[in-house]
């Protein structure tokens, strides 16, 4: 057996975003655990021939890994807000995952347990594209695979005191908004600049600043509108050790590697207890309406059956059978 798989510890992350992919293997080792980074450029993302193409150049410089799997991604219009779901049962978690899909279209959502309290994470993304890439990574031979959100992998590798990050690429970017190491809303932004740039700021979010916030255009004003200050700029901590910081034009440099490095770090199991993406499946009653199928066939009245009058009967008992050969 490979001894990436084998060793607890090691995982591979991997960050799709617009054109580009770009890849992270971290192994069991204390002084350095980021193996390799790779990035790869994609011709037509849309293209599942050329996304596969990308993907197997990616594995190929991340030299061939057996660890399992995360894959990052948020496309352009993407949001997540958490609700706290402390204290529900397995049925109220069902009826709160079954109301965001019937409000608001939501249907993927992911659990997060932080000390005695619990939070539902609700993901307006495609489920669609997400099981797409997850069936192209496992084509291209990655294994154990699974998605996360871009923002929730990137919070695994953020310190503490941070809590405002905004990630800005050429391929798109988005703002995060975290507390205690959890990220509690993010909105995808546009494409910007000519590289990857990483922002964060420490200025806490008050409790419950998003409380109430559905609408997916409240929640990009809300959080575009932060600002980030006080916090050097790309400084990421992997399980207690600081990720060096490379040039921008590195491919090792933090703003590059930070998604996937934060999914590297859930694959390999050093970010807490990793819980996957609940995908609740479209319900017949959202996509069919049935028509009322009672409908009156006759005003005729029920027909009697037919029966033998007493006159008939008496003649039947006096007149001979006639006798069966």
């Amino acid at each position: 057996m490979n001894a990436d798989r084998s060793t607890r510890g090691s995982g591979v992350g991997i960050e799709v975003s617009g054109r580009v992919v770009r890849g992270v293997h971290v192994v069991a080792e204390d002084d350095e655990p980021v193996r390799v980074t790779a990035e790869v450029p994609v011709r037509t993302p849309d293209d599942d021939h050329s996304m596969l193409d990308a993907l197997v150049r990616l594995r190929a410089d991340l030299g061939h890994p057996q660890a399992p799997t995360r894959v990052a991604t948020f496309a352009p219009s993407n949001v997540l807000r958490r609700i706290d779901v402390t204290g529900a049962t397995g049925t109220e978690l069902s009826e709160t995952r079954s109301r965001l899909d019937h409000e608001h279209g939501i249907t993927s959502t992911v659990l997060l347990d932080d000390g005695p309290r619990r939070w539902l994470l609700a993901i307006d993304w495609s489920s669609s594209d997400a099981r797409r890439l997850e069936e192209l990574v496992e084509r291209a031979g990655f294994v154990d695979v699974a998605v996360d959100p871009g923002p929730v992998a990137l919070a695994r590798v953020l310190d503490r005191e941070v809590h405002r990050v905004r990630r800005t690429s050429p391929n798109g970017g988005f703002d995060l908004v975290v507390r205690d190491g959890l990220p509690v809303a993010a909105a995808a932004t546009e494409p910007h600049g000519d590289l990857p740039r990483l922002a964060q700021g420490d200025a806490a979010v008050p409790p419950g600043w998003f409380d109430g916030m559905t609408a997916p255009s409240d929640l990009v004003r809300e959080i575009g509108a932060m600002t980030i200050d006080s916090v050097p700029d790309e400084a990421l901590s992997v399980d207690g050790w600081s990720y060096p910081r490379y040039p921008a034009h590195d491919l090792r440099a933090p703003a590059r590697v930070c998604v996937a490095l934060g999914a590297a770090m859930g694959a390999a199991g050093r970010a807490g207890r990793v819980r996957p993406v609940d995908v609740v499946e479209p319900t017949a009653s959202r996509s069919i309406e049935y028509p009322w199928v009672v409908e009156r066939l006759s005003d005729l009245p029920e027909p009697t059956p037919a029966t033998i009058g007493p006159v008939k009967r008496f003649v039947a008992s006096v007149l001979p059978r006639r006798r069966r050969r």
